[in-house]
């Protein structure tokens, strides 16, 4: 599939979380520090959505993994894996927002019950680095730690993979940390594989195009962490600019030949500006994709402190944004805490 030329848009950005002063966006002014080109409303239109792939159904050319390789590994020396498109030269050893350099440790794997029944066993992977610092993660400040655990070499990680699924896993889900900013490291694990792998990326959906091609038919599934409903809060709550147009462009690119779901955390005091848009955009653009609501939300990390989101769901909070859902034409389920 062809790129279409607003995904490759020139963003640029700063390598460090502060100190620094940042860059203004040469479309939106002031308001934005990167350029956010990006595809949204009547653009997508035209656009075909298909939602029958399933785990472990997308074929690829398994001889084209040494170029995907190749591109992904020369793209570290000029980063721009996501949109920040920061530049800096993780071969190298440079600073990023992210921390990551050319190596990829995972930090702890399991395998879990807790989710959708098709894809359950699931072994659960983190890796760590993460390009969002969001008040409320719940495996910070360890899912930002780059070198926490053991590093991953592919031909063993493979072997190790290939276990599990033998061993009665039916899904291989990538988490992080923000999985998808180490796509050399997913390209050589599945080059190094005997048999395709079912993988499911657990994402926040803020990478560029080119690494949504490098994992076309690689990866089965995406699990979309949609966040926020305005840029506003994403600026204020995980330090990420641009983030409606990045996010939603991404979704409609991998509605058209990946299996996805799309998550949302209910946050406290969000019910308006976050969940609502969320589920409105989803109902207008992609209203076959499956979305599930989580409403157990708990206080972590830096919002335990913060005035508005360190509380609980109320259940007023959460019966309105199921009442809501029920007034939507999606595919939605809803967490235990959202039952009534």
């Amino acid at each position: 599939m062809k790129v279409p030329g607003s995904m490759k848009s020139s963003m640029r950005g700063n390598r460090e979380w502060g100190g620094v002063e940042s860059q203004r966006c040469v479309v939106c002014g002031p308001e934005n520090p990167l350029h956010c080109d990006a595809r949204t409303g009547a653009d997508m239109e035209t656009q075909t959505v298909s939602q029958n792939a399933t785990p472990g159904s997308q074929g690829f050319d398994r001889s084209s993994l040494d170029s995907r390789i190749q591109a992904a590994r020369a793209a570290l020396e000029h980063c721009e894996l996501c949109e920040r498109r920061c530049g800096a030269n993780r071969l190298a050893g440079e600073p990023t927002p992210c921390r990551l350099d050319s190596d990829t440790y995972c930090a702890k794997r399991y395998v879990s019950l807790a989710e959708e029944l098709e894809l359950v066993p699931a072994l659960r992977v983190y890796w760590g680095g993460c390009n969002f610092r969001c008040e409320f993660c719940n495996t910070a400040p360890g899912g930002f730690e780059p070198r926490l655990g053991e590093r991953v070499a592919a031909d063993k990680f493979a072997l190790e993979l290939h276990a599990a699924v033998a061993a009665g896993v039916k899904t291989i889900n990538l988490l992080g940390g923000e999985p998808s900013l180490h796509p050399h490291t997913i390209l050589e694990v599945a080059a190094a594989a005997a048999r395709p792998l079912p993988l499911v990326l657990s994402t926040n959906a803020y990478m560029t195009a080119e690494v949504l091609e490098l994992f076309k038919g690689v990866v089965d599934m995406y699990s979309v962490d949609f966040k926020f409903g305005n840029d506003r809060c994403a600026r204020h709550l995980a330090q990420v600019p641009c983030y409606m147009k990045v996010v939603t462009r991404n979704l409609a690119f991998l509605s058209e030949y990946a299996a996805l779901r799309v998550c949302h955390l209910l946050l406290p005091g969000h019910l308006d500006c976050c969940f609502r848009p969320v589920v409105e955009w989803l109902s207008a653009w992609l209203p076959e994709s499956r979305f599930h609501l989580l409403t157990s939300y708990v206080p972590a990390w830096r919002a335990e402190s913060d005035r508005e989101i360190g509380r609980l769901n109320r259940q007023g909070e959460v019966c309105a944004a199921v009442d809501y859902l029920e007034s939507r034409r999606l595919d939605w389920s809803v967490d235990a805490d959202g039952d009534r």
